[in-house]
């Protein structure tokens, strides 16, 4: 009788002991983790615009802004990164956690610090407040405020509405200053922008062109520090001119825009965007109104004229 309860009285014990064990090996394996975590370690952060940022941290770095230095040669070059644009990241080539990168940040604030102790750090994690740092920010020598020389300009373009109504208002251009590598590098100046497309006219008055004419619809001028940053890039909204793409379909869904960044010192830099798509496709919209149809409603915009292809 006694031999038949003494197993099931020692199972508990048994639980309990191997739940104590995995406990334990949970605990050994993050304290190895934590001791692989030195101020030199090699972070590598990859953001939601697909760029990929490797380096050491700066002392500098919060959990607001992560800030990655690194080095090409003699020059010591630092980027911040805000928190909510990481995607991915790694620590000494191994994935890690965002828990991982917080106790880094600590250990390197600790190591900067005459007395040991790092202050102001409360939270992990994206803020909520919005953040003025910039990722396209490229600090060379943080103190001297310089940054790498600037080689090309990148960009792309999308229709936008950014007003109450359903008309779209303008194109949205995000573009970047990049140094040699491709690496994304503070400018200072202006974007300038023209927008080329076809434009009906009669028959008669441009028989070579077939009845439509290409020519400039549109131009800007812009200063930087009027643009908004967005991850590592700048956004610059272009208001339509005069006749606008979205409300005249005399105008060709499709057009060119060339860009230049005119930087002081430093010379121009030009980009020509292709195919930029002017205004909404809509299937539905064009067999509405091969139906002898409105295209649009009442409340959208009854100034709509249809384009005709050259």
């Amino acid at each position: 009788m006694h031999e038949s309860i003494l197993p099931y009285s020692l199972a508990p014990f048994v639980v309990a002991l191997l739940f104590v064990l995995s406990g334990l090996m949970a605990i050994g394996s993050n304290m190895v983790l934590a001791q692989d975590l030195s101020t030199k370690s090699i972070v590598e952060l990859t953001t939601a615009s697909g760029r990929t940022f490797r380096g050491t941290l700066s002392p500098k770095s919060n959990f607001d802004t992560v800030r990655i230095t690194s080095t090409r040669g003699s020059i010591e070059l630092t980027r911040p990164i805000a928190w909510k644009a990481i995607r991915e990241l790694t620590i000494n080539e191994q994935p890690a956690s965002f828990e991982q990168l917080k106790t880094l940040i600590h250990r390197v604030h600790e190591a900067g610090s005459p007395t040991g102790i790092s202050s102001g750090l409360l939270t992990i994690g994206p803020s909520t407040a919005f953040s003025n740092e910039n990722e396209v920010a490229v600090i060379q020598n943080e103190d001297s405020q310089k940054s790498a020389p600037i080689a090309s300009l990148s960009a792309w373009a999308t229709y936008k509405n950014w007003d109450q109504n359903p008309t779209v208002d303008g194109l949205e251009v995000t573009f970047s200053a990049e140094d040699a590598e491709g690496m994304p590098t503070v400018a200072q100046g202006y974007l300038e922008a023209e927008l080329y497309a076809f434009q009906s006219e009669s028959y008669s008055g441009v028989p070579q062109g077939q009845g439509s004419r290409f020519e400039r619809v549109g131009a800007w001028r812009i200063p930087l520090n009027q643009t908004t940053a967005r991850y590592d890039s700048r956004v610059a909204r272009l208001p339509y001119q005069g006749n606008s793409p979205a409300t005249d379909g005399g105008i060709s869904p499709h057009g060119i825009l060339v860009l230049k960044l005119i930087v002081p010192g430093q010379g121009t830099f030009a980009a020509s965007l292709d195919d930029v798509r002017l205004r909404p496709y809509s299937a539905l919209r064009d067999a509405n109104q091969l139906t002898g149809n409105p295209r649009f409603t009442r409340g959208e915009n009854p100034r709509y004229r249809p384009y005709k292809n050259p």
